[in-house]
């Protein structure tokens, strides 16, 4: 492919990721308002479900992480991602202990690999403008 066409598709796809993001924000916002109207009519008629109230705020943290990660594409905010998807099954399902092992393990392995795979460079925030394409040698 020519040069010229792999910056385009490049670009492209950058600005269908961005898309994305701004929807998924968009989502979150208004799903962060549902529940909290939700939360507020169930606490006032006395059918306020801690576990519900855990599964909507756990899954609107998972769609603002998700969208950093699109956004920052970072080795950081993919393992972020993972931490809170996993953090939050493990909040909201009532597993088998064994499922329970296998979920804390996930976290603690996340964990491992935050502390010691991760770089000064994987923290660091990159400036947001369209990927460049690979240079051809």
């Amino acid at each position: 492919m020519k040069p010229k066409a792999i910056t385009v598709l490049l670009k492209t796809a950058w600005a269908l990721e961005l898309i994305i993001a701004v929807l998924i924000l968009l989502v979150t916002v208004l799903q962060m308002v549902l529940t909290g109207k939700d939360s507020v009519e169930y606490l006032l008629a006395g059918k306020f479900s801690l576990d519900e109230f855990f599964s909507s705020t756990m899954s609107i943290i998972v769609g603002l992480e998700f969208m950093k990660m699109l956004i920052l594409h970072t080795p950081r905010a993919v393992t972020d991602v993972l931490l809170f998807a996993i953090a939050r099954q493990l909040v909201v399902s009532h597993s088998t202990p064994a499922d329970t092992l296998i979920g804390v393990s996930a976290v603690a392995l996340i964990f491992v690999i935050k502390k010691f795979l991760h770089t000064k460079e994987d923290a660091d925030v990159p400036v947001m403008r369209p990927p460049h394409p690979p240079s051809q040698q």
